[in-house]
């Protein structure tokens, strides 16, 4: 008798989102692994959210908020209600290539010791027309704890599976992040598993006018409390994050905030944060040069 194909949960948070919504389902529907659930999260959607989804209702499991309660609560609840294996992460404006779930879960029967798999993407704008962008040449994979700190989150929502029983360990989403919960959720699952990055843009990543991520004052402020979040956690357990690393990422931090406010203009917010970035790590050359010549 052939084994059971693994179940996997397909988590949607939606938000206003019912221009794009359909395209995502299907992307789901239109995968060569078929054994999923999908579990769509309306977190008080005030547009045709409804009417787009009536025709699908016999394929979906529907929970409706009545109101905005924010990405991490839709998220949380989608993983209290799945009953997969693995659950899957796909923002509502998003679209998965066919073979998504089935390289995923290939690489987790490859990899038991894995806790998350994700790869490679493609962006598209709200049109879904192909956007020109830098994109990683190689995924890292294996122990990504201390690589995913320092560098800026390079891991996208919807390309991610996590083995459920992950989140029995590193706990849920933290609804009181406004921004950055992903990679808040990300660093505290590379910390305890492996994860396995997939080179292989599977994920059609859209960008428009309403993403979070464009407000660059409010991601720049919460990758400050994920940086000091992580560290507290961390700080005194093995492979954990020392002192002295904790002193290096937060001098890049300001230095990057350091280039944002340089960018658009305000040289005194650009000087205090290159000030503090030095006073993090004072033999910094790059850093220096934009305190002394640039702000």
């Amino acid at each position: 008798m052939a084994n059971k194909k693994p179940l996997v949960s397909v988590i949607m948070p939606t938000y206003n989102c019912a221009v794009y919504l359909q395209e995502s389902i299907e992307s789901v529907l239109a995968q060569t692994y078929d054994a999923y659930e999908v579990v769509v999260i309306d977190d008080g959607s005030t547009d045709n959210t409804k009417l787009v989804l009536k025709p699908y209702m016999e394929k979906i499991k529907y929970i409706d908020l009545g109101r905005n309660e924010g990405l991490p609560t839709a998220r949380n609840l989608g993983i209290q209600s799945a009953k997969g294996e693995y659950v899957a992460f796909l923002d509502a404006d998003d679209i998965w290539m066919p073979e998504k779930l089935e390289m995923s879960i290939d690489q987790f029967m490859k990899n038991p010791d894995a806790g998350m798999v994700y790869s490679k993407h493609i962006n598209i704008d709200s049109k879904s027309q192909f956007l020109e962008g830098k994109i990683r040449r190689r995924l890292p994979s294996g122990n990504i704890f201390t690589q995913l700190f320092f560098e800026q989150n390079f891991i996208i929502c919807s390309s991610v599976v996590v083995r459920k029983e992950v989140f029995n360990k590193t706990a849920l989403f933290d609804s009181g992040l406004v921004n950055c919960q992903d990679w808040d959720m990300w660093l505290r699952i590379a910390f305890y598993y492996k994860a396995i990055g997939i080179d292989v843009p599977l994920v059609k990543y859209r960008h428009s006018a309403k993403s979070l991520s464009k407000n660059r004052n409010n991601v720049l402020k919460y990758q400050k409390v994920i940086i000091d979040k992580i560290y507290t956690m961390f700080k005194d357990s093995e492979n954990g994050i020392n002192e002295k690393m904790y002193k290096k990422r937060l001098a890049a931090h300001y230095a990057k905030i350091g280039r944002h406010y340089t960018r658009m203009g305000d040289k005194v917010v650009a000087r205090e944060n290159f000030r503090l970035s030095l006073k993090m790590d004072p033999i910094n050359i790059r850093t220096l040069r934009y305190y002394l010549f640039h702000s």
